[in-house]
Parts: C-alpha cells; sequence; structure tokens
C-alpha cells in the first residue's frame, strides 16, 4: 500500500495544494527553503495525529460518521517534529479562522491505494486555542468495520503505518522492549531512534523461528529454502548487507523479560565468507550505540525500510553523514527494498551525486509551495544549478573568474594536481573545479544553465574515453564526438580508457611498492595479459595499454594493484617523476594553463 497523493491546508510552506505521489522510492529535492522537509512534517504530523487518536478514542475514531471532540495536547507532548511553538505548523503562523466551516484550520489528508487497488484517504484538522493543539478526524471514507473486526481486534493492512527518520537524531543507550503498540506509537511520535533494538530483535527473532520451521525435522534446512530464506528475510538481508558494506556485523543476546530490563545489541567485525560474516577473532564486540553516525544512520534507515511493521518511510537528508560512494549504495539498496518489498519511500536530499545518478521521473522537485516530478532527465541540469545555497559559494566564484573545469570527481582533481605539481606545471587559481560523472551532452546542458546567468563563462570538460571507440579522440584530446567550441564550452577527454591507465608505469610502482620493475611487469603480465611497452608514456602508446581497464587494474577486484601489491593510486601518482608524466597529461596541463591565462 502507499501514497497516491496528500492534500494540504496552510501546512507550513504549502498554503493549499495537493502533491501527487508515486510508489517506491522517490527523492524530494529543491532549494532550502522551499518546502522539502514539509513534505515529510506533514505525513509525520499527519501519522502522530492518526496515533494519538487511536490510543487515545480508538480507531474507530478514524471512520467516516465519527462525532468524537478533538483532543487537546501540550506543546510536550508533540513530538513527530520539532517546532519551537505550535503556531510554526501554520502557513505564515496565522492560526485564526479564515473560511474554514470550523475551527480546524490547518488539515492534511492523505490519500492511498491497497493492493486491490481501492483508494482510501483520512484526513485530521489541527486547532489551536490557549496554547493547546486540537487533533480531529474531518474527512475519511473509512468505516469502522474496515477498521476493527467483530471481536476488537484491529485489521492490519488497510492503514499505512508511517515512520519518520529526521537528519540522524542518534539512538538511546538503553532501549526496553516494547510492545508493538507502544513502538508503533513511538515511531508515530517520530521517536524511530528510540525503537531500533526492538525492530533489530524482531527482525532476528522472526529469522529464528523462521529457520525453525524450514528445518522441522530435519537435520538440515534444503538449499532451495535456503536461498529463499537469504533472499526474503529481512534478518537476512540486513546482516548480509552491513557485511558486505561495512564489514560488521550484530549480536543480539535474548530477551526474558523475567530476568532482563534492556535489549543489547552488539557490533562486531568481520570477513564474509560466502553468506556469513566470520567474526575477527580479536575483535571485541561493542554497544551498537557507540558506533560512528554514519554507520548508525545506515542501520536506522535500512532496518526501518526492511521491517514488516512499516508500510511508508520518511527520510530527511539520511545521506548527510555518508561518504558520497555510500550514499549512492544506501540509494541503490533502498531502491531494491521498494521493489521487493512493495515499500514507498520519500528522501529528502540535498546530494548532487544522488541526483544525477537516479531517474527523473523518481525525483520530486519542490518549488514555490508546489512539487512534481521530473518530466525529462534534462530537468535534473535545472534542479542541480538552482539547488540552494549548497552552490552558492561556488557560484560566486564563477561569477567572479567565468572559468569553469568539470572533472568526473575528487580522485581526478587531486590526481591531476600531483602531475602538475611533478610536471612543475602551476595550477591556475581562477579555474573553478565543477564535478559531474555524466558525459558531455549533460555537461553542456549544465554549462548552458549557468551561462544564462553568467554570459562570459567558458569551461574545459575533461572525462574518461570509457566504452567509447579509440578513434573518438587524437592525440590533441578534443572528442571529436562533440561540435566546435562556439559557446565556450570544450570537451576534452582522455585517449585511454580511464585516467588510471596513464600510471600503468613499472617504475613508479616498482618504487611503491617495493618491488623490482621486472616483478611489476611480470605481474601485469600474469595477471592482468599486459605487457608495458618502452614507450609507455606516449600519446600514440599500443591500443593494448590505451583500451585497457585502469579502474580495475589499479584498485577494483581481487587482483588489482592496491590489493595484491598494497599500492594506492595516489602512491604510484606521488612517486613519479616529470619524465613519467604521459604525453597526454602534459597536453591536458598546457591547455588547462592556457585556459587559465586566456
Amino acid at each position: 500500500m502507499f501514497f497516491k497523493k496528500i492534500e494540504l491546508h496552510r501546512f507550513k510552506q504549502f498554503n493549499s495544494g495537493k502533491v501527487d505521489l508515486r510508489p517506491g522510492l522517490s527523492l524530494v529535492v529543491g532549494g532550502n527553503n522551499a518546502g522539502k522537509s514539509s513534505i515529510l512534517h506533514a505525513l509525520a504530523v499527519w501519522e502522530f495525529c492518526k496515533t494519538i487518536i487511536e490510543f487515545t478514542k480508538g480507531r474507530r475514531a478514524w471512520a467516516s460518521g465519527a462525532t468524537s471532540q478533538g483532543i487537546g495536547i501540550g506543546i510536550s507532548e508533540f513530538s513527530p517534529i520539532s517546532v519551537p511553538s505550535f503556531r510554526h505548523l501554520w502557513t505564515n503562523l496565522k492560526t485564526q479562522k479564515l473560511s474554514e466551516a470550523d475551527g480546524y484550520t490547518l488539515k492534511v489528508k492523505a490519500v492511498w491505494q491497497l493492493p486491490s487497488g481501492t483508494l482510501k484517504h483520512l484526513e485530521f484538522g489541527l486547532s489551536l486555542a490557549n496554547d493547546r493543539l486540537f487533533i480531529k478526524t474531518t474527512s475519511t471514507n473509512l468505516s469502522p468495520e474496515e477498521l476493527e473486526t467483530e471481536n476488537g481486534v484491529p485489521i492490519v493492512g488497510i492503514v499505512p503505518r508511517v515512520a519518520y527518520l529526521p537528519p540522524f537524531a542518534g539512538i538511546t543507550d538503553k532501549e526496553a522492549r516494547y510492545s508493538v503498540a507502544v513502538r508503533n506509537r513511538l515511531i508515530g511520535q517520530g521517536l524511530s531512534g528510540g525503537v531500533i533494538r526492538n525492530v533489530i530483535y524482531d527482525m532476528w527473532q522472526h529469522d529464528r523461528e523462521e529457520r525453525k520451521r524450514l528445518l522441522g525435522a530435519k537435520t538440515k534446512i534444503s538449499s532451495t529454502d535456503l536461498a529463499t530464506l537469504r533472499a526474503t528475510d529481512p534478518w537476512e538481508v540486513l546482516v548480509r548487507t552491513l557485511g558486505d558494506l561495512f564489514q560488521m556485523g550484530l549480536k543480539v543476546d535474548d530477551f526474558d523479560d523475567r530476568y532482563h530490563t534492556y535489549l543489547h545489541v552488539e557490533t562486531f567485525r568481520g570477513k564474509m565468507v560466502g553468506q556469513t560474516l566470520k567474526k575477527n577473532p580479536n575483535d571485541m564486540s561493542r554497544d551498537l550505540m557507540v558506533e560512528g553516525s554514519g554507520f548508525l544512520q545506515w542501520l536506522s534507515v535500512y532496518a526501518l525500510a526492511l521491517s514488516n511493521d512499516i508500510d511508508v518511510v520518511l527520510l530527511d537528508e539520511p545521506d548527510a553523514h555518508l561518504h558520497c560512494s555510500l550514499q549512492l549504495e544506501l540509494v541503490r539498496y533502498l531502491s531494491n527494498l521498494a521493489g521487493i518489498g512493495n515499500k514507498q519511500l520519500l528522501m529528502a536530499t540535498h546530494s548532487t551525486e544522488l541526483i544525477k545518478d537516479f531517474d527523473f521521473d523518481s525525483i520530486l522537485e519542490v518549488k514555490g509551495g508546489k512539487a512534481s516530478y521530473l518530466g525529462e532527465d534534462s530537468r535534473k541540469i535545472a534542479v542541480l544549478a538552482g539547488i540552494g545555497t549548497i552552490f552558492s559559494p561556488k557560484l560566486h566564484a564563477l561569477a567572479q573568474k567565468k572559468r569553469m573545469l568539470i572533472l568526473e570527481g575528487d580522485f581526478d582533481e587531486n590526481i591531476l594536481r600531483i602531475w602538475a605539481q611533478v610536471n612543475e606545471t602551476p595550477w591556475p587559481d581562477n579555474v573553478v573545479i565543477w564535478r559531474w560523472p555524466g558525459g558531455h551532452k549533460e555537461r553542456r546542458q549544465l554549462f548552458s544553465q549557468l551561462k544564462r546567468d553568467i554570459p562570459d563563462l567558458t569551461a574545459i570538460s575533461l572525462r574518461d574515453r570509457d566504452e567509447e571507440a579509440d578513434g573518438t579522440v587524437g592525440p590533441d584530446l578534443i572528442d571529436k564526438g562533440q561540435s566546435a567550441s562556439s559557446d565556450g564550452f570544450h570537451a576534452m577527454k582522455w585517449r585511454r580508457r580511464h585516467i588510471e591507465n596513464y600510471l600503468l608505469h613499472p617504475a613508479p610502482i616498482a618504487r611503491a611498492a617495493g618491488k623490482t620493475e621486472e616483478e611489476i611487469r611480470d605481474f601485469f603480465a600474469t595477471e592482468h595479459g599486459l605487457a608495458i611497452p618502452a614507450n609507455v608514456t606516449s600519446s600514440g602508446v599500443v591500443f593494448a595499454m590505451r583500451d585497457a581497464r585502469g579502474k580495475e587494474v589499479m584498485s577494483q577486484g581481487v587482483s588489482c594493484l592496491e590489493k595484491r601489491l598494497g599500492v594506492s593510486r595516489y602512491d604510484v601518482a606521488k612517486e613519479m617523476v616529470e619524465a613519467e608524466i604521459a604525453e597526454d597529461i602534459k597536453t591536458f596541463l598546457a591547455a588547462l594553463s592556457h585556459f587559465g591565462a586566456s
């Protein structure tokens, strides 16, 4: 089940309007103060209202025909989002009655689709009187019969269950064992970090019970059943993911309420062996909360997304504490979860890396009090160019210097600066670096967007050749597949497949690794089928060297230099001398020097 839309009346940035939503994972993007968080906050407040009404008056108070009065609460009881006062929930802080028929001047309505395709809706109204917030159901098509069985036991699966994770709020040091009802209440109050051990414990316990069921009277679970369990069970997916990404596992202690007061979940370091994380022999397990904020943020997000108790997960900048590579991994894993687990996830983000790599039709742009999904991929360029203050210093620098160097990432910039220093080529201080992993077509669109505001802007765009044909670039490094520069955009690419190919020089690698050049040449020949020629620095070096997969040879895979010889790409670059710098590198550095002086 997933939300189809929300309708907001006088809620924060949305004075009036609706936001259509899609199943799966959506990135919510926009400038600062555009209203990204308002969308997440609206659903978090909706869940809070739903929870408060259920625990105060019962689920029937959600249903049509309910005539109960509103429930009043004080600011200390309001926990789904942080506000200095209740007035900050209203647009422009104006809580007075305007055209509303009753005193409930703020409304949040959610419309969702059941697996059967049926649409349901539930709207809550909020009113402020004497510093107390009053909440009640103001519109719904739910019936009492849908919400309870004849014996009064709630029916699961008719109303979405929502979890909101604000920018990392941490976890508690002690966490009691909560009932499902109390846990849902805490999540509905925005206190997801206080139930993470309960979520993990439930997954672990369910996995044990499922393994016991699959084993039955047999001595071993069948390989088919085990494969299915590992692919679909939340606990199995969680521990495999943590092992693969962090080389970390979870140790969960059993809980008996006759003896135990708090849940105990610890972490340990290990190494993946097949499908299992084997604990390092000398590693001591430690309590969950002592781990870094990046790991805990990942764990909180991923565990709640996996939980069978949650239908919709609201993530407010969960990437803020994560390295860009982990940001991309997080989105990849969450996208897979959304697909196989029928989850809906809304993730507010400023991350350019995520936006660039995400499907445009799953990016919800918020701007000017309205929100809509991007209709075409090129719209991402405009979103990124106007993302807000995250780019303001860079845009200011571009406006001043009017020269832009577009590179694929931090590594390219760092390695080029090392080569420039070795080659004694001054790095121009009037060129602004802009990182963008996409191709020249996307980069030109970005350049065009920026040029509207900076008419004199010029740019060099440099990228790897990757899978493009060897003949698409010559010794001048000009990309033959791009039109000649008439607008100030200069498209260049390496003659070799990857920038790392220019590090495949036996002499500096030998010095960095403490080996002989002959040993390095043997390594290349044996492990990668490469015969390093004498003219390795030549622009016209043999095709095998130009087309080698430099990234894999240097830093990816079990046979890479980094893993086999303990030598990083930076180690090799720093060992180079001027005579070992490839001609293509010198050609680019000369072009960059001229560009900075022009």
